[in-house]
Parts: C-alpha cells; sequence; structure tokens
C-alpha cells in the first residue's frame, strides 16, 4: 500500500493527525520506484482525494518516507576542536563535529538520507548525550550514516515533480518504525524492532540508548503470498485473500484435519474444492522460517544473537499473522511481543 497521514500543528497541543488516507501499491516494488508513470498516478489520486475533503487546502511539500534493501547504514565519526578559550563545549562545536562525521566518503553513487546520531565523546574518556556547556578540549559525534542508491533517489525525487509536490524532507522508513516500536526500557537494554511489510523484512537494533545496526531485507509477505499462490494453484489475488482469512504462522497450532472451504474464494466451479489448513500453514511457516533466518544470520553479525533482554518487537502488516510471535520466538530464540504504540496519533493512524 501506499500510505500518508495529514497532520496540522496546534500552538498548545503540538501536531495531531487530521486524516489518514492509503490507497494499493503501483509503480512501486521493495521500496523502490519501478514505474514512474504508475506511481504517479496513484499518488495524484491519493492527494486529489485528501484535498477534495480538506477543502481549500493545497499540498506542495511532503515529508517522504525511504525503505528498500538498497539503503545501507555506516558507522561514522567526527571530530571538532572546542572554539572558546574557557573550553566550554557549544551549539556550534557540536554543529562542527556533526558536520564532520556527516563528510564521510561515501562509495560512488551513494546518497546520504539521513543520520542517526549515537553520542558524543568528550577528550576520547566521557560518552554523553548532550555535551554542551561541558569543559573539553575538543568533542566527537559518533553516528550512523544511512545512505541510499542515488539513481533510486533521483527517480523519488522526479516522481515528486511528476505530481507538483517537493519531497523533501526524506527519512529512513525502518528507523522511524523503530522509535515508535521500541520504549526507553528496550532501547536501553538491547532489543530489535522488526518491520514486516509486504516487499521487505526491516530491522533496527538498539543498544544502550543507541541505534545499532539497520538492515532491510529484499523478502516479506508478498513472498508468502506467492508460495500460497504456487503451492495451491491459484491466483495471487486470491491466495492474499487465504493468507489474510485463513493464514497462521505455525503448522503445529492447526487442529487436525482441518479443511478450509474455498467456495468464499473461487467461482461457483470450485466452490466444493477444499484445501487442508495444516498444508497451508506448512507453506506460510516454511517461507517465515526462511525470514526469520535472515534476521538471526544479521544478529550474529553483529554478535547480538540470544544477547538482545529486550528482545524483538515486530510490526507491520505481516506482524498481523496468527502465532507468528511463536514462530519468531522460536527461530530468533530470543523474547517477542507485538508493537502497541501508547500514542494517539499512531492509535488513529495504525489500522490503515
Amino acid at each position: 500500500n501506499i500510505k500518508a497521514l495529514v497532520a496540522q500543528i496546534d500552538a498548545q497541543e503540538g501536531w495531531n493527525i487530521i486524516l489518514p488516507a492509503c490507497r494499493k501499491s503501483r509503480g512501486i516494488k521493495e521500496g523502490v520506484v519501478n514505474n514512474l508513470e504508475e506511481a504517479a498516478e496513484e499518488l495524484d489520486k491519493m492527494i486529489a482525494e485528501i484535498e477534495a475533503m480538506l477543502k481549500n487546502v493545497v499540498f506542495r511539500e511532503a515529508i517522504v518516507g525511504i525503505g528498500g534493501p538498497h539503503l545501507e547504514a555506516r558507522l561514522s565519526k567526527g571530530v571538532a576542536v572546542v572554539a572558546r578559550p574557557d573550553q566550554e563545549i557549544g551549539e556550534d562545536d557540536v554543529y562542527r563535529a556533526n558536520k564532520a562525521a556527516e563528510a564521510f566518503a561515501l562509495p560512488p553513487n551513494r546518497s546520504l538520507i539521513q543520520t542517526a546520531l549515537k553520542s558524543y565523546v568528550v577528550d576520547g574518556v566521557a560518552k554523553v548525550k548532550d555535551p554542551v556547556g561541558m569543559k573539553g578540549l575538543k568533542i566527537e559525534t559518533e553516528c550512523l550514516l544511512i545512505d541510499a542508491f542515488t539513481p533510486f533517489v533521483h527517480s523519488l525525487d522526479r516522481l515528486g515533480e511528476m505530481i507538483n509536490v517537493k519531497f523533501n524532507p526524506k527519512f529512513i522508513l525502518p528507523y522511524a518504525g523503530a522509535e515508535i516500536a521500541l520504549n526507553a526500557q528496550d532501547k536501553d537494554l538491547g532489543a530489535m524492532a522488526l518491520d514486516l511489510g509486504a516487499g521487505t523484512t526491516s530491522l533496527c537494533v538498539y543498544e544502550n540508548n543507541e541505534i545499532l545496526d539497520l538492515k532491510i531485507f529484499p523478502m516479506g509477505g508478498n513472498a508468502v503470498t506467492n508460495d500460497i499462490a504456487v503451492g495451491l494453484k491459484t491466483s495471487v489475488d486470491i491466495a492474499e485473500k487465504i493468507k489474510i482469512n485463513e493464514g497462521i504462522a505455525l503448522k503445529k497450532r492447526v487442529i487436525k484435519n482441518e479443511d478450509i472451504n474455498w467456495g468464499v474464494y473461487y467461482e461457483e466451479d470450485n466452490a466444493g474444492d477444499k484445501v487442508n489448513r495444516k498444508f497451508l500453514a506448512e507453506i506460510i511457516e516454511a517461507r517465515l522460517s526462511e525470514i526469520f533466518d535472515l534476521v538471526a544470520k544479521r544478529l550474529k553479525e553483529i554478535d547480538r544473537f540470544e544477547k538482545l533482554p529486550g528482545g524483538v518487537v515486530i510490526y507491520g502488516g505481516g506482524a498481523k499473522m496468527p502465532f507468528i510471535v511463536d514462530l519468531a520466538k522460536e527461530r530468533l530464540k530470543l523474547p517477542v511481543r507485538a508493537a502497541k504504540p501508547e500514542i494517539e496519533w499512531y492509535k488513529e493512524s495504525a489500522d490503515l
């Protein structure tokens, strides 16, 4: 899906959601624009519908989220010498250290999208979150630079031009999702936010209140749907409906010899056909296990497999699959729960 939230700023209450919107995704695959005309057509219709409901409102800019397996995260550091004679660290010193970190030489055809600050180090000793006002000779910024494949960024900008909306600023969807899914305790203890999307699966790991890792895999719920379509010899559209209405993530949770009546999904000539629910669960579990194994492999690469006390918090469309928490616990060897952020605007738009 292509999703949008329209927010309004209030002087007293901050900002609140006026209206959520959602359209079927076209022209976008695995978080990347692959058909400008189709994507522009859907976005144009969405914005026209929103503007019609709001009356006398025309959008010329939008904050846009970027996802996709082309994103990469790189650790970077930047150093600045404290300018004031009394050695008190000021905002300008922090700014120069941040800019030095962002000056990291990226590989060819890569564009910096967002900087995720980790912490600051004063004189190589004190690790702090806010060094302003402290005394020191130099300040060092530690951060993750999240960059994207430049041609994909240009395609996104071109898409904005086609619908006459400037996409600015851009932010990284898995990073933003983790900020909402994980609470303060999760980030302190060490936890992973896992977004189970349609075209991709994204993870973001926190520890000691710092972002540790971010990774996106080119596999998600659509892969499960495709497997069902092949296994049941049916269309992708019907396979998606069966997955949503009948699927479960663990075959051992299926009642023995339980069948699914296909009558509600097929034309009349197939109305009498049935499929064993356990067979469907086997298809789903196999693909989801493969996805979780990719996640487990990444945790091993960063030496955090079975080492995150805060566990795993799953969100996204795939998180609604029955018993998926149980399967994730088995494959990842960690506590797992579904995200339930206590944020009013999130509750308003969570069903999108």
